[in-house]
C-alpha cells in the first residue's frame, strides 16, 4: 500500500492515491522509484540518439522524464510562481489555471535541462539521465523528513513505523548517491555539493515563504534539484 502510494503520487501510473494514508508513510520508496525511472529512461535516451539528432534526443528525452511524471511537478513550480499552495497528502487543487509567470518558469527549467543535457560530455550523459530522476524523488523524501510540515504540531510524536521508513529512506538515498562514482571523482564531488546546497537552500527559502512545506515546494526543489544537476554537469563538461 505504501508503495502504490508512492507510484501514485510521483508518477503518471493510474494507481489511485489514498488521502487517507500519511505521505510519510511512502518516503522510503521515493528514492527507489527515482532509480526505477532513471533506468527506464536511461533505455529511452539511447534509443533516441540513435535515431534523433544529438539535441532533439536530449529534448525528448527530459520530455519523456516529465511525461513519467505526468507533469506534477512541472505544474508544482507554475502554481508555486502564480502563490497558490496545496499540503503534502491533499494533492492539488482542481481546475488547474497558469498565468504567465509560471508557465516562462516551466518554460525556462525545461530548456535548463534539455540544454544541459545536449552539452555535457557524450560519455556522461546516460549518467545523468540515470541520476537525474533520483536525486529529483530523493529531494522529495529529504524534504519530507526534515521539513517543518503545517498540521505537524497538531499530529502528536512520530509513529515509530513512519520514523523506521524515514531511515531506510535515509539509507537508500545514500546508496544511490553513490552512483556519483559513475562520474570523474572530482566532479562528483562538486555535483554532490551542490546539489545539497541548492536542496537546502531551496527548501529554506521556500518553506519560510509558504509558511511550512506544500506541494509546490515538493514539486518545485524536485524541478530544481534536477535542473541544476545537468547544469552542473554542462559547467563541469
Amino acid at each position: 500500500m505504501s508503495l502504490s502510494n508512492a507510484l501514485g503520487y510521483l508518477t503518471v501510473l493510474p494507481i489511485p492515491f489514498k488521502k487517507h494514508i500519511p505521505l510519510k508513510r511512502s518516503v522510503h520508496f521515493f528514492p527507489l522509484v527515482g532509480a526505477g525511472m532513471g533506468s527506464i529512461l536511461v533505455l529511452i535516451f539511447l534509443a533516441l540518439r540513435a535515431l534523433l539528432p544529438g539535441y532533439l534526443a536530449c529534448i525528448a528525452t527530459i520530455a519523456a522524464l516529465e511525461a513519467m511524471t505526468g507533469g506534477i511537478h512541472l505544474r508544482a513550480v507554475a502554481e508555486l510562481m502564480d502563490g497558490r499552495r496545496t499540503f503534502p497528502g491533499s494533492g492539488f487543487a482542481p481546475k488547474p489555471e497558469y498565468h504567465w509567470r509560471g508557465i516562462a518558469a516551466v518554460a525556462l527549467l525545461f530548456f535548463i535541462k534539455a540544454n544541459g543535457l545536449a552539452h555535457m560530455r557524450p560519455e556522461w550523459q546516460p549518467f545523468a539521465v540515470l541520476l537525474t530522476p533520483i536525486l529529483g524523488r530523493s529531494s522529495q523524501a529529504l524534504g519530507i523528513i526534515f521539513s517543518r510540515h503545517r498540521l505537524d504540531s497538531s499530529q502528536g510524536p512520530i509513529d515509530p513505523a513512519v520514523r523506521r521508513r524515514q531511515k531506510r529512506a535515509l539509507v537508500f538515498t545514500a546508496v544511490l548517491l553513490c552512483s556519483m562514482g559513475l562520474f570523474p571523482w572530482k566532479a562528483a564531488a562538486l555535483m554532490t555539493a551542490g546539489y545539497f546546497t541548492m536542496m537546502i537552500a531551496a527548501y529554506r527559502f521556500l518553506n519560510g515563504r509558504m509558511e511550512g512545506l506544500t506541494v509546490q515546494t515538493l514539486g518545485t526543489v524536485a524541478e530544481l534539484a534536477e535542473a541544476g544537476f545537468l547544469a552542473t554537469c554542462s559547467a563541469l563538461s
